[in-house]
């Protein structure tokens, strides 16, 4: 996130103070600030209420109202302005059966999964940190607010959230939440598996994934979503840069390439892993057609998750030269279509049309068939007779 956003977020506050009302930057971009790292999301927090901090800025859309949340356009930089609240008991353990807007910050912070998350700023250097977070982003901990037991009982994703933040950070889980976690792991039942998936979307992507694996399997949260993590040793030391390469070797330490389909991936995730399997396989023969038919990002997942996972050095580079070389890139390259095999043959399209089209593609590929309409129409002739 960048100066400007920040900015834009301070200028909010501003408006707000001026009118009387408490307000505040909360949330991952005071703990990213603080460590020094990229910020995401920059959120303000303040006593106003909704239809309150609606008067104040000419530009608002209503995001989240319910639970108290305006987006603000006024400062060029859209900024989301949630009211402080606390929320009434979790029937479920995923969600608060009611939300109350309070106008004190401490009952806002007392609510939030981690003393990292707690922490708030009112202006550049005046951090409110009434939970010790500070002392814990020293420490290198994730440390529940309050009593653990009671988080965790409130919304059984947090467990999962503070496994993906030690991945994130290479923090430690404190002892106590560490220990409830392992007392209501099988809450994780309760949550829908698409808030699963967005956790464990950040946790293959993470600069130390096997420190969350470990933890999934030693905790027991493991037991509760899918996958046998039997192999989760594959993480150690691997840098997924994506979620797509993350899920690609998650799914191909497990050997299941439904394992995405069962996490509700969306099929265009579906499809990059089923295609990062088949390059994998394809290494070991690399002809023409393999090198044309998958693009870069799935060669370099296949050759990324093939060298760490069997310890080799296939070179991604002279993989990608050798694609590059090919006489055409995609099938659109082909000087010639269908309709020109119509219209030479005479005959109606069927099961043939698509059978020649694919020698067409090979040859081309192979460099047996010049990409000439000639030459193409000449071969044609030989080779399909009616």
């Amino acid at each position: 996130m960048t100066t400007m956003q920040f900015d834009a977020a301070f200028r909010v506050i501003d408006v707000l103070h001026e009118a009387g009302y408490d307000a505040v930057i909360v949330g991952g971009a005071v703990r990213d600030t603080l460590l020094g790292a990229p910020v995401h999301d920059v959120d303000v927090a303040t006593s106003a209420l909704p239809e309150q901090t609606k008067q104040l800025f000419d530009k608002t859309v209503d995001i989240g109202i319910e639970h108290g949340t305006v987006l603000v356009l006024d400062m060029d930089e859209p900024i989301e302005v949630t009211t402080f609240r606390t929320e009434g008991t979790y029937a479920d353990h995923r969600r608060p059966e009611t939300v109350d807007f309070v106008t004190n910050l401490a009952e806002d912070l007392r609510r939030r999964d981690f003393t990292i998350n707690a922490m708030a700023l009112r202006s550049k250097t005046d951090i409110v940190d009434l939970f010790g977070g500070q002392a814990d982003l020293a420490a290198h901990i994730v440390r529940a607010v309050g009593d653990a037991n009671e988080r965790f009982a409130e919304d059984a994703l947090r467990m999962l959230r503070a496994v993906r933040f030690s991945a994130k950070l290479n923090f430690d889980i404190e002892a106590t939440t560490y220990a409830a976690i392992t007392q209501h792991a099988s809450d994780l039942r309760y949550i829908a598996i698409e808030r699963i998936k967005a956790e464990f979307d950040q946790i293959v992507r993470s600069k130390h994934p096997y420190r969350a694996f470990r933890l999934l399997v030693d905790t027991g949260l493991a037991n509760y979503v899918p996958g046998n993590f039997q192999h989760i040793n594959a993480w150690q030391a691997f840098d997924a840069v994506n979620s797509l390469t993350g899920w690609a070797l998650f799914s191909y330490v497990e050997q299941d390439v439904q394992l995405i389909t069962k996490y509700r991936g969306s099929n265009k995730e579906q499809r990059f892993v089923k295609r990062v399997f088949a390059a994998i396989d394809a290494l070991a023969a690399l002809t023409p057609y393999a090198l044309f038919e998958f693009d870069e990002a799935e060669w370099r997942a296949a050759v990324k998750i093939w060298n760490h996972v069997h310890d080799t050095t296939d070179d991604i580079s002279r993989i990608l030269a050798q694609k590059a070389a090919l006489p055409i890139q995609q099938k659109s390259d082909i000087v010639v279509t269908g309709k020109q095999f119509l219209a030479w043959s005479g005959q109606k399209g069927g099961p043939w049309l698509k059978e020649a089209l694919q020698q067409l593609l090979y040859g081309v590929l192979d460099g047996s068939i010049n990409n000439d309409e000639h030459y193409i129409k000449g071969w044609f002739e030989r080779e399909w007779k009616f």
